[in-house]
């Protein structure tokens, strides 16, 4: 089953890839502004905003596996409504929907790759993200590819709308969950479902449950290796929900084409996939502290640069192979840093870093979707490159400070 979830991440990621890039562009395509769009993607991430910690928590008492399987059943809901919507409405019930199911099965999938002693721990979550990135940059392909030949088609009369590349991309993506469940369902066949499953959600979501599950994840925030977990976490998301979301949109202003673009944001999975190639002799010469704030750094400064580069398309591949490499590199450390710091509450860790990865996917595209429809995409990145960029910066100071004032206090205390 170890060896399924491993694998699963490359699946799970290469999903999300695959439909995120063009989303929105369909939705574009519908008639929805800048400033929707924005909405709809922050939509993605208030669900999990609400039960990242109690399906945490669930994990913890139920088991990953079964917490799984549910997680699956949703992203399948969520992609077959994209497949068949035929408005903004409905879509935007799709984005409310694959934010849970994306939640649920990224947190239950770290949750079983974690286990194990330090080393095969460590071991797990390097190939994992490794399959994670490979993901990355397999979707965009995919789904570029998908969408080219609908639209060259359509040009030969065999299809009538460019709508109709998109959905082809996302049913892709829904046999694709299909086959990933089928997988796991099997890989998991001597996991038998608890049968007080009904009855422990029903607790877990109650609102006093709820309200002491977050009382419970602010306590072990204070641990510092989690702080920096959390921060990472956050900010590479917030880059990575960007690019994702806006970063499509951004080149399709510019006037390039679906499988260019396709292109250019797999570039960002392959970097990240020959990132973890290093991480043994990074994490050997360097802190995870240190690596996490010079990640969050490079990544911050590529927001700055993007705009001056946009109409290079050789430039623009640099600025996404420099980001996937920094994501490459935050993912497995963010993780082993806070998996490290609370053996005995991994699901409940695990509901913290996706609520810090879904409290960016919040921020990112507000701040996006409102800044590019007052004064244009362009002036988005520059917006939130400098705003990354200051709060890493900021931490770094805070983190030195902090830990001079730890060492002076250690050594009065010695010399007591």
């Amino acid at each position: 089953m170890k060896k399924t979830s491993i694998v699963g991440g490359g699946l799970h990621f290469g999903i999300n890839t695959l439909t995120q890039p063009f989303f929105a562009l369909y939705a574009a395509q519908l008639g929805a502004s800048t400033a929707s769009i924005g909405g709809m993607l922050t939509l993605k991430a208030v669900l999990p905003l609400l039960i990242a910690l109690p399906a945490g928590q669930l994990i913890d008492r139920l088991g990953a596996p079964q917490l799984m399987r549910w997680g699956n059943r949703i992203t399948i809901l969520s992609l077959a409504l994209m497949v068949w919507s035929p408005n903004l409405l409905l879509l935007t019930l799709s984005q409310l929907l694959i934010g849970a199911g994306t939640m649920i099965v990224a947190s239950s999938l770290q949750v079983i790759v974690s286990e194990g002693d330090k080393a095969e721990r460590e071991r797990n979550i390097t190939r994992y993200s490794a399959w994670c990135s490979g993901g990355s940059m397999v979707g965009p392909l995919v789904g570029g590819a998908a969408v080219s030949a609908v639209s060259a088609l359509r040009l030969e009369g065999w299809l009538g709308a460019l709508t109709d590349g998109y959905r082809t991309a996302f049913l892709i993506a829904l046999f694709a969950a299909l086959l990933f469940g089928a997988l796991f369902r099997w890989a998991s066949r001597h996991v038998r479902p608890d049968p007080g499953f009904g009855a422990q959600l029903r607790t877990v979501f109650q609102p006093r449950e709820i309200a002491d599950s977050y009382l419970k994840g602010i306590h072990l925030v204070r641990s510092p290796g989690i702080q920096f977990g959390l921060l990472g976490t956050f900010l590479i998301h917030f880059i990575q929900s960007i690019w994702i979301g806006f970063f499509p949109l951004y080149l399709d202003m510019l006037g390039y084409s679906a499988f260019v673009i396709s292109v250019l944001v797999s570039l960002r999975g392959l970097a990240g996939m020959v990132s973890r190639m290093f991480i043994g002799r990074l994490t050997r010469r360097w802190s995870h502290q240190a690596l996490l704030i010079g990640a969050g750094c490079a990544a911050a400064v590529c927001l700055l640069l993007l705009p001056g580069m946009g109409w290079h398309a050789a430039a623009v591949g640099a600025v996404s192979l420099l980001i996937g490499a920094a994501v490459g590199i935050n993912m497995p450390v963010s993780t082993m840093i806070m998996v490290e710091d609370a053996m005995g509450d991994r699901g409940k860790i695990m509901g913290l870093r996706l609520l810090a990865n879904r409290s960016s996917q919040v921020a990112a595209p507000m701040l996006f979707g409102l800044v590019g429809q007052l004064l244009g995409l362009a002036a988005a990145f520059y917006a939130g490159g400098a705003m990354l960029l200051a709060a890493m910066l900021g931490f770094s100071v805070y983190h030195r400070t902090r830990g001079a004032a730890v060492a002076i206090k250690q050594r009065v205390e010695v010399e007591k």
